[in-house]
């Protein structure tokens, strides 16, 4: 049986290098890294934000006529809804209609 001796190996292993420069050189980077990952995902762009604004609008226009649109999960899919301030459903909506929003209110019915 060979036993290994830890303290001894620990005394037959080099020295390692320090960087007297820096005491700790990775940490400075791995934060600075972090930072600028933040800030990127912090910046929406402007093509997202002009979306965002349409949808608001549509919202606020849908509200305004008592009209949400809603989507649900049934059986696996989603299926969307155009419903009444109540949620009570007017008439289903294709995927297409409720995502580019070609809802004509005087069809709803």
């Amino acid at each position: 049986m060979q036993v290994y001796n830890l303290a001894a190996a620990r005394a037959k292993r080099p020295l390692r290098a320090v960087n007297t420069e820096d005491e700790n050189p990775g940490f400075g980077k791995v934060y600075d890294i972090e930072t600028a990952r933040r800030a990127r995902s912090a910046r929406i762009p402007f093509a997202v934000r002009e979306e965002m604004e349409a949808a608001d609008a549509l919202f606020e226009e849908l509200g305004g006529q008592g009209l949400q649109v809603r989507f649900s999960q049934l059986g696996g899919r989603v299926v969307a809804s155009l419903c009444d301030a109540d949620g009570d459903v007017i008439r289903p909506l294709t995927l297409r209609e409720a995502l580019s929003m070609d809802i004509d209110p005087e069809t709803a019915a």
